[in-house]
């Protein structure tokens, strides 16, 4: 969705801002009028979309689930986000889509478990969102300084930054912005957001990835508790990531919970949740850090476990791994026990096994195999 139009756009941007008066009500109408096509902004009973009026959090939380919803996870498990929405103050009909925002991490609420359904939504809140859904990296930005980040980033014009609330025409530029201006701008990628960059705002190479990984072993060391939605209190996947979900329902796996959840996690700590979109890799060998790798049967191809890569197969097609909800923990390998999490693709080749490896990477296609990830998990990991 977010290469959509977006050539288009950006001579829209370059207009707008140069005729404000004139073009901001042109591209909120040019945009509103996108998103009603695409079913995620909607009118009132007779068909107005009422660009000039503001809206509520629960509308918000309404429109940030049909933009993040696009593998129909809502339609199938609307009763499971009304039954875990942790606010006491929304409306029957908004539980799901405000259960849906406080489990993806998109929208939170006031503490005490409020939310505040009816209050409307500020530009603040708005900026917040977006930046959230983005992946925009926490370190550059804050509740405080959100209008200004999304302004430097070319989302909203700064005159809809300003007043008590934001209007559903300036709700409207700020989403098709996000969806269909930002790949193409150079600026945006090398501030960490869009395909080609890390959560950490460093451009993806295998070097970088492990750089990565090496500190979520320090967040999320071996033998974190890690169970499954029938082990209570223990951890579970709360990173926003979209397109790790994408990729695990092919599989009929959860992204919350179990392996599927924390392979989950990882990924999206390092990738992002919407950029970066996973690909099925052909060639095992070329497996590099932080692709995840599914464990299926033979027999009925049901996935038994998901694991995480922290390097490339070596000569003999060995390479580390981590996992979770290995006995309900978090595993990664152990300079004491050099087999522990280990891998080896012949294992899983050949006639007469039990099982098969399919893999998923989230390096973009330009980011070539290098080979130079072959026994490089302990190289200088202390």
């Amino acid at each position: 969705m977010k290469r959509i139009l977006t050539l288009l756009l950006c001579a829209t941007l370059t207009l707008s801002l140069a005729v404000p008066a004139l073009a901001v009500q042109s591209e909120q109408e040019t945009a509103a009028a996108w998103l009603k096509e695409n079913g995620i902004l909607t009118g009132d009973q007779n068909g107005n979309l009422n660009l000039g009026s503001g809206l509520t959090r629960a509308e918000l939380a309404v429109i940030l689930t049909r933009l993040s919803d696009d593998t129909g996870d809502m339609g199938r498990n609307a009763a499971y986000y009304r039954t875990i929405c942790p606010f006491t103050d929304v409306p029957e009909w908004a539980m799901p889509y405000a259960g849906y925002c406080a489990e993806k991490k998109l929208m939170a609420g006031y503490g005490n478990k409020q939310f505040g359904p009816s209050d409307p939504v500020t530009p603040s809140a708005a900026c917040t969102v977006m930046l959230r859904y983005l992946d925009c990296p926490a370190s550059q930005w804050s509740y405080a300084t959100a209008c200004d980040k999304a302004v430097e980033l070319g989302l909203l014009p700064v005159e809809a930054t300003t007043g008590p609330t934001i209007t559903r025409g300036n709700i409207a530029v700020l989403i098709y912005r996000a969806l269909n201006g930002m790949a193409g701008n150079s600026h945006t990628a090398s501030q960490g957001i869009g395909d080609g960059y890390l959560t950490n705002g460093k451009p993806i190479t295998e070097e970088n990835v492990l750089e990565l990984l090496r500190e979520i072993e320090k967040d999320w060391p071996t033998d974190t508790i890690w169970g499954t939605r029938n082990t209570p209190n223990t951890n579970k996947n709360e990173v926003p990531d979209k397109e790790c979900d994408r990729i695990m329902l092919r599989y009929g796996l959860s992204n919350i919970y179990g392996c599927g959840g924390y392979a989950s996690m990882i990924s999206s700590l390092i990738f992002g949740s919407t950029a970066n979109p996973g690909r099925r890799l052909e060639n095992l060998s070329q497996i590099r850090p932080g692709d995840i790798i599914f464990r299926v049967r033979n027999d009925n191809n049901k996935v038994w476990h998901v694991v995480v890569a922290l390097e490339s197969p070596n000569d003999i097609n060995a390479f580390y791994i981590t996992d979770g909800n290995h006995g309900e923990t978090i595993q990664w390998p152990d300079r004491e026990s050099p087999y522990s999490n280990m891998n080896n693709l012949d294992n899983y080749q050949g006639e007469n096994q039990t099982y098969h490896l399919e893999a998923w990477t989230r390096y973009p296609e330009n980011v070539p195999y290098t080979g130079n990830s072959v026994k490089v998990w302990f190289t200088n990991n202390s």
